[in-house]
């Protein structure tokens, strides 16, 4: 991530190592992650793992358990990230950063800041933008449709639930595991 910021920014000292109390914001940016939701997913995963479900480090394994939850960990993740980008932060004694909303201090910064969208970005290497394409709910798209072919025949629906999810990853199993 250094690297890339460095060369979005085209500046090689764009990106500052130091301690954590010099990373106060992420820090409790990672707090606030792990408070909100992630900790719940978590535990969740570490449930299977527990029950012989799931073994960590099993590739099939892994592609029905992110098949089955991909997209309701993500819509949980869209919505912290809505929720910590809107809520307003407190102005700081000696902070290099201003109070405000994230959100809106991002698209409308405050005099003197320099605007934070970047209008004329360089070209960036193949590999990092095909980190920046819409996340797969499989590594393999063949492995992908075979688990929609085996939902459309035996009429398993996507889950809209952790429930669904689970009920619908242990249904999946047992037919891919053979």
């Amino acid at each position: 991530m250094a690297a890339i910021e460095c060369l979005v920014a085209s500046d090689v000292s764009a990106h500052i190592y130091g301690t954590s109390p010099g990373n106060q914001r992420i820090e409790a940016w990672w707090s606030f992650l792990r408070r909100y939701r992630s900790q719940w997913w978590i535990e969740l995963f570490e449930t299977l793992v527990n029950c012989g479900a799931f073994h960590p480090g099993c590739q099939t394994e892994m592609e029905c358990l992110r098949y089955c939850f991909m997209k309701l960990v993500q819509y949980d993740m869209d919505s912290v990230r809505h929720e910590w980008n809107t809520h307003r932060m407190r102005p700081s004694a000696g902070a290099r950063c201003p109070a405000g909303v994230p959100d809106e201090l991002f698209h409308f910064p405050p005099p003197p800041a320099v605007n934070c969208l970047l209008t004329d970005t360089p070209d960036l290497p193949q590999e990092v933008l095909d980190e920046l394409e819409e996340p797969r709910v499989c590594d393999s798209h063949d492995f992908q449709c075979y688990l929609d072919y085996l939902c459309a025949f035996n009429s398993w629906d996507r889950p809209a639930d952790h429930e669904a999810a689970i009920q619908l990853y242990l249904n999946l199993l047992p037919i891919v595991s053979i």
